[in-house]
């Protein structure tokens, strides 16, 4: 089965609640695949009514006390910053954790916007997973993080990154998330038969298009936890914090 994403978002979208909210977005004016995201988030704040102010003008971006006024104005619902970035995480630092809304700070009373997309993917499965072997590649990232520690809690899981890479392993898992960016990373001879291929990669997908042949369940890129991550977004906007775990 190949998952679609926007179809799936769809449902979700229906059941958001309509409520005045603003959200206040950094974009990097040179991060292309970033302002294609941005894109997204407009076309569906338009149908949700939510206003959007985006900054993406060197001077608005690189100006830190932008952030500081955006913690202090109450009309100002969430923050987010639109990554890649240059020095996001010492933007990030700087918003109000009430406000970051996309889940990037350490303290953040959000769960980051994709861990939640990949997570409410997999529990919309109909399998055990809690009989399953999950392996998160690309753990030592900020999503491969997040993601080994929020599915550690309930499931079985392994994470590995670039320094003990091992296809054996991968090929023994249920589960594969793959977060590393890296495009055909994990070829079809490294998973089994009947394998939940989840995919994180972007632009371009982590797995080969082959593994979809051997996969149960395959997302692909674009299309697939994308469309996902951006609901999942304004429903923590939408929803509020009380949601994150």
């Amino acid at each position: 089965m190949v998952f679609d994403g926007k179809k799936f978002a769809e449902g979700i979208i229906a059941k958001l609640p309509k409520k005045k909210a603003k959200l206040a977005i950094f974009l990097d004016p040179d991060n292309v695949s970033g302002a294609k995201y941005v894109e997204k988030k407009i076309q569906l704040a338009a149908r949700l009514g939510v206003e959007l102010k985006i900054l993406n003008s060197k001077s608005e971006i690189s100006n830190k006390s932008q952030i500081q006024n955006l913690n202090q104005d109450p009309g100002i619902t969430g923050i987010m910053i639109q990554l890649p970035f240059p020095n996001s995480q010492e933007l990030i630092n700087l918003i109000d954790p009430k406000k970051d809304v996309d889940g990037l700070r350490n303290d953040s009373p959000y769960l980051p916007a994709v861990v939640r997309a990949v997570k409410e993917v997999l529990l919309s499965l109909q399998e055990d997973l809690l009989q399953k072997k999950m392996v998160v590649v690309g753990c030592k990232g900020f999503v491969g993080q997040k993601l080994l520690k929020v599915l550690g809690f309930r499931f079985q899981v392994l994470g590995m990154d670039k320094d003990d890479f091992d296809p054996e392993k991968i090929k023994s898992a249920d589960v594969i998330i793959s977060t590393t960016g890296q495009a055909g990373l994990i070829k079809s001879k490294m998973v089994k038969p009947g394998v939940i291929a989840i995919d994180v990669g972007y632009p371009k997908g982590d797995f080969d298009p082959q593994v979809a042949a051997k996969a149960s369940f395959f997302t692909p890129v674009p299309g697939g936890v994308g469309p996902v991550t951006v609901v999942m977004l304004f429903q923590n906007l939408l929803k509020g914090y009380n949601l994150k775990r």
